[in-house]
């Protein structure tokens, strides 16, 4: 398993003018464990599709708080994982808001990783959502099953819709 992490090399602004960032895509799960790589999965599409100037991709394992400063210099957050609570392939977007019970910093949800980056830096993006992917096997393969191969190429139609309707408008 790789760790994909880029980052854009934006020019400097014209003085007096706002930095525009580009979006940030923050992706997690497990590559080993079959329906649990799918977030990565996407990532990694969204890393062919996108440049770095329109869309940056972090993603690991899990949401760690090192990934507090991306989201800081960021408006559009999209938070990709796997989830075990929808049918499989099922694909689900909802917004996500700081979570005000953070406790600890081992495994954190979107919520908690929103409120430890406003916390931190004092600010956080303007927009940030969870796009979960229902996933159902999580034995030890690379394979994902057949419901999340099909919802994959789905997720990333919903990343480009949420970029481009969410991303600042030069």
């Amino acid at each position: 398993m790789h760790i994909i992490k880029t980052k854009a090399s934006s020019p400097p602004a014209p003085a007096g003018e706002p930095v525009r960032q580009p979006a940030l895509l923050l992706a997690c799960g497990n590559t080993l464990r079959q329906d649990d790589g799918v977030g990565l999965r996407i990532a990694e599409a969204a890393e062919r599709q996108f440049p770095p100037s329109q869309l940056r991709i972090v993603a690991g394992q899990q949401f760690t708080p090192e990934m507090a400063a991306d989201l800081a210099s960021t408006e559009l957050a999209i938070f990709v994982d796997a989830s075990v609570t929808d049918d499989p392939g099922a694909i689900r977007v909802v917004p996500v808001k700081p979570r005000q019970d953070v406790r600890g910093t081992h495994g954190l949800d979107p919520g908690a990783l929103l409120a430890m980056t406003r916390s931190l830096s004092g600010r956080m993006p303007a927009y940030a959502f969870a796009l979960t992917i229902g996933a159902g096997r999580f034995g030890y393969s690379e394979e994902i099953s057949g419901p999340l191969r099909h919802a994959v190429p789905r997720a990333l139609r919903l990343v480009n819709n949420l970029v481009a309707a969410f991303s600042p408008k030069e």
